[in-house]
């Protein structure tokens, strides 16, 4: 917990920096994660959000920190038994925005993964941190953004991975006055 709110702190602390050149803004959206590779084999669509800083750095790039939510329950779930997976991401990232509002934004970081398991009336939980990685292309123009991206975290030789897709909205914190 103390680090999303470190993350949350670090975001607030740059959204009140204004870059010389360039498009300083915050997003919030909506999230869907389809599981791929031995993950998907246990584990449900997943939902979330997230939170994202953009920092300007010259007309067309942007540095990113990411954080959300996603929340994926297991396949198999009955009355008796249910599992429920969650990703916390902690990223940092650079989004070069091309002409016509396409961008790539590759990311790196951390992310925090969580399982709780309800057997009968029992409940077990249990998280850990792993070097977490992301690339991306979407689109954002006038505020909309939306996004496809490709995230993995390894640990322990093992890579839980899904592919997610995001629509949210930006809103300018000042820089430039182009949306991008």
């Amino acid at each position: 917990m103390k680090k999303i709110i470190l993350a949350f702190l670090c975001i607030g602390a740059f959204a009140t920096v204004k870059a010389q050149q360039g498009n300083n803004q915050i997003g919030i959206a909506a999230e869907a994660a389809l599981p791929i590779g031995d993950f998907a084999d246990s584990h449900k669509t997943g939902i979330g959000g997230s939170l994202k800083g953009l920092f300007g750095v010259g007309q067309s790039g942007q540095v990113t920190f990411t954080t959300g939510y996603t929340s994926f329950k297991s396949e198999g779930s009955t009355n008796n038994f249910k599992s429920t997976f969650t990703v916390i991401p902690l990223l940092a990232g650079y989004r070069h925005n091309f002409t016509g509002g396409i961008y790539v934004e590759p990311q790196l970081g951390y992310g925090i993964y969580g399982s709780k398991i309800e057997i009968m009336d029992e409940d077990e939980t249990d998280s850990e941190g792993a070097f977490t990685f992301a690339i991306g292309i979407g689109f954002a123009a006038s505020g909309f953004d939306a996004g496809v991206r490709y995230q993995g975290a390894s640990q322990d030789g093992n890579t839980t991975s899904f592919v997610g897709v995001r629509v949210g909205y930006n809103f300018t914190l000042g820089g430039s006055s182009a949306s991008k």
